[in-house]
């Protein structure tokens, strides 16, 4: 997105070629889903006495672990209201205890654990936009392309169907609380609300897309504000992120902001083996790796032969089959590292059928392993941080794979000598590429 492109965003409020957005905060917020739809009636006195216990952090901890959960969609302040206690209650019965929204212990740690795991499926952290002055949470795993203009910054998916715009600007809140909580083509505003002089929230949907948004008022005309965008398809997944990018929206924090981290590119993770143009074979799960490249292309997992996984892709152009060979007491092994990947030539040693001592590094994962006629023999099973010195790996027993599980013919191969470590390199380097995986 353009200087240009992000300014019009805020200014015409999501109407153009982008989804719309806002916020949740204070007040209402999105609708909970059917599923997580709350119990009628009145809650126990002993619930809300139980809840009233705790301490003030843990009170707020059990709200964002409801909102992360789908149960509760309002602001955290540690209130023991009935909006909580209806929540606690519909998540008791959704894992089928007996107690009537009463927070045990045991709860609270369950919730605690609820709320962990489901911000680190998103990589949410609190981070400070330096663009803008402002400090918010963002799901750092879903927007990984980060764009600045003056006064404004995008966080955005690969695909730029979710994002997260910041912005700063001067003029009057009820002024723009006016045009942006006004219906405009598209846009639906759904729930709009107004604190004079302090800051306006709006929420609807604009086209196939669901918008929050929220503005604050500061010394000298000073607004801070930001949208949060995601497609309607995708609602149950992202209003628990929506809600907590609203209740984390600290518009003017006290401390001044650090640089924002920007999100990390791809990294090396596996080494792999062309045996076919556009077909490498790794020993990596594909869970274990999003949005795969190799040499700088993209490539997807085509399917997993046992041990061994296969990525396809446009690489490897004239890329033959390599004969294989028999184990052998003496074996050379192939592998990437670094951030520019730089081919790394280790002497393995076997220590049985199924396993090599060698000094890997944690990119070593299919690594090809060749007998000293380059020869392919296997592969390095997944490499796990073994004992280092100095930043540089020992010696350690590692899992390898027979070169049989590529459940492929060898091609013949002819009668050739030993070859020395070098020659082994240079015959098979173009062979082995790496696998990145974004973080």
């Amino acid at each position: 997105m353009n200087k240009i492109r992000l300014a019009c965003i805020f200014a015409l409020g999501l109407t153009v070629a982008l989804p719309a957005s806002a916020q949740i905060t204070p007040l209402p917020a999105p609708k909970p889903s059917a599923a997580a739809k709350p119990p009628s009636g009145d809650v126990s006195p002993q619930a809300r006495a139980a809840l009233q216990a705790l301490a003030e952090t843990d009170r707020k901890a059990v709200q964002e672990a409801l909102g992360w959960l789908g149960f509760y969609n309002g602001v955290i302040d540690g209130a023991a209201g009935k909006r909580t206690l209806d929540a606690l209650a519909a998540y008791h019965k959704s894992v089928g205890a007996t107690s009537d929204a009463i927070v045990t212990q045991a709860t609270l740690a369950a919730l605690k654990d609820g709320a962990a795991k489901a911000k680190a499926a998103v990589g949410f952290k609190v981070i400070d936009d330096a663009a803008t002055g402002l400090r918010i949470g963002a799901p750092t795993k879903l927007l990984e392309k980060r764009e600045n203009a003056t006064g404004a910054a995008s966080l955005t998916s690969k695909d730029g169907s979710v994002g997260l715009y910041t912005k700063e600007t001067t003029g009057d809140l009820a002024t723009l609380y006016k045009s942006l909580s006004a219906d405009a083509g598209a846009r639906k505003v759904t729930y709009k609300f107004l604190k004079p002089d302090a800051f306006f929230v709006t929420a609807g949907e604009d086209g196939d897309n669901k918008f929050y948004r929220r503005y604050a008022a500061g010394e000298g005309g000073k607004l801070r504000g930001f949208a949060f965008v995601y497609p309607k398809a995708r609602a149950k997944a992202l209003d628990p992120v929506a809600l907590a990018v609203a209740n984390s929206f600290d518009p003017f924090p006290s401390a001044p902001p650090a640089p924002t981290p920007t999100p990390e590119g791809p990294k090396l993770t596996a080494t792999a083996l062309v045996v076919a143009p556009g077909l490498a074979v790794t020993a990596l799960d594909a869970s274990q790796c999003k949005a795969p490249t190799v040499s700088g292309k993209p490539a997807r997992f085509l399917d997993a032969q046992g041990p061994l996984a296969r990525l396809g892709g446009e690489f490897g152009a004239g890329a033959a089959a390599i004969p294989q060979g028999e184990a052998a007491s003496d074996l050379v092994a192939l592998s990437l590292a670094g951030a520019r990947p730089t081919l790394e030539v280790s002497a393995v040693t076997p220590l049985g059928a199924d396993k090599v001592i060698a000094a890997l590094g944690p990119a070593a994962s299919g690594a090809p392993l060749f007998d000293r006629q380059g020869r392919l023999v296997g592969f390095v099973g997944p490499v796990k941080a073994g004992p280092r010195r100095a930043g540089v790996a020992l010696a350690a027993p590692h899992a390898t794979i027979p070169a049989s599980a590529l459940g492929e013919a060898a091609p013949p191969a002819g009668p050739v000598g030993d070859l020395s470590v070098p020659a082994i390199a240079r015959l098979r380097r173009s062979a082995v590429v790496g696998v990145f995986c974004a973080s």
